[in-house]
């Protein structure tokens, strides 16, 4: 698995942080961003055990499923590579990996969230 960035963007005018798919910022209507990377390690802020995954996850139960922050406050959702030993406050890194199979049989690749 190889490394992967997350990518956001910011707002000129009032600095507010959010995903490249708005067009206008969710703060100030503005509509000139600056995109920026998720830089360093990832913090994992909280997470749960899904034990009734949708039905393109059947199969990984329970698998977790965690909130992350990048230190400079991108903050991500993601499937964790393990569900073990996890805690809040630990360092995650993020990975290249298949997720599921959508409901067709294809492929679905992203990232997931793992330990440092």
């Amino acid at each position: 698995m190889t490394e992967e960035k997350v990518t956001w963007k910011t707002c000129q005018k009032c600095g507010y942080l959010q995903h490249l798919d708005h067009h206008r910022c969710l703060n100030c209507n503005n509509a000139d961003f600056k995109e920026i990377d998720g830089q360093g390690p990832l913090e994992l802020i909280t997470y749960t055990i899904l034990r009734a995954p949708p039905k393109e996850f059947v199969g990984q139960e329970p698998y977790a499923l965690g909130i992350a922050k990048f230190e400079n406050g991108i903050k991500i959702l993601g499937q964790l590579t393990t569900k073990e030993n996890l805690s809040i406050g630990m360092q995650l890194k993020l990975v290249a990996s298949k997720l599921c199979d959508n409901l067709n049989g294809q492929p679905v690749n992203g990232y997931k969230l793992a330990p440092l």
